[in-house]
Formats: structure tokens, C-alpha cells, sequence
């Protein structure tokens, strides 16, 4: 993965996990290139969506580049906690994009909870066409 031009954050270090994201940052200043981040950092076992780590929204805003949240729906049901797939049919939605060149950075918390939420509304509309449970709710920090 690492060939791949891939970036390991080591949450359980403050400090290596901001030299990850210098170093991912430095490297997308070389070549810019689409980034997929997983802002939770980890899964919830009931399915919420756990607040987001603000690493990587950070170095999105500094960079200046819009962010697209994405909502991954039905992996909970496909990969319950563990390793074991069950036959179960998987969508992606698509938000729409976030500019993030005029955010400051003391409105950090407020742009990681507006993406939070897009995604969370995006996984509320997939739980209301699929007749389930919605665990989430919308939050303002």
C-alpha cells in the first residue's frame, strides 16, 4: 500500500500522526491527486457514526481543496464487527462537494461537523429507502 502513495496516520501517537499529515500534504503539494480519508478513524458497533477525527479536514483546508463527503451504506450489515462477510448489497451516495479555500482554521470544529452531518444525511436517506433503524443524529460542536 505504502507504493501506492498510500498514508498511514498512527492515532496512537499526536505526534507521528501530525507528521503523517505533513508528510501526505507535502506529497499532495508534489502531486495533486484525489484522497479518500476515514474521519471516524475506527466503526461503531451499533452503526452510529462516531465524531471525526480532524486531521485530515485540516490538511484539506490548508490545501485549499474541496471535500466530497461520501457515505458507504449497508457495510454494517455486510461486515458486522470482524472479519466475517455476509451476502448483503452495498451503495456509495455522493454528497455534494464542500469548498474549503475561504474556511479558517479557528472554524475547523464547525466544518467537521458540517461534514459529518452530510454524511450522516446521506446514510438517513439510504436507512429511510431501506425501511431500518436509523442509529445516527446530527450534532453541532
Amino acid at each position: 500500500m505504502i507504493a501506492g502513495g498510500h498514508f498511514f496516520v498512527d492515532r496512537s501517537n499526536h505526534k507521528k500522526s501530525i507528521e503523517s499529515l505533513d508528510k501526505a500534504k507535502d506529497s499532495m503539494e508534489k502531486n495533486p491527486r484525489s484522497i479518500i480519508i476515514y474521519p471516524e478513524g475506527t466503526r461503531s458497533v451499533d452503526g452510529s457514526i462516531l465524531p471525526f477525527k480532524k486531521g485530515g479536514l485540516v490538511m484539506s483546508m490548508n490545501m485549499g481543496v474541496p471535500v466530497v463527503p461520501v457515505a458507504m451504506c449497508g457495510t454494517r450489515e455486510a461486515m458486522k464487527k470482524g472479519f466475517k462477510l455476509n451476502k448483503y448489497p452495498l451503495e456509495l451516495r455522493i454528497g455534494k462537494p464542500i469548498e474549503t479555500s475561504k474556511i479558517k482554521y479557528e472554524q475547523r470544529n464547525e466544518f467537521v461537523d458540517e461534514v459529518r452531518n452530510s454524511i450522516i444525511n446521506l446514510k438517513s436517506e439510504w436507512y429511510i429507502n431501506n425501511n431500518q433503524n436509523n442509529p445516527n443524529k446530527s450534532v453541532k460542536n
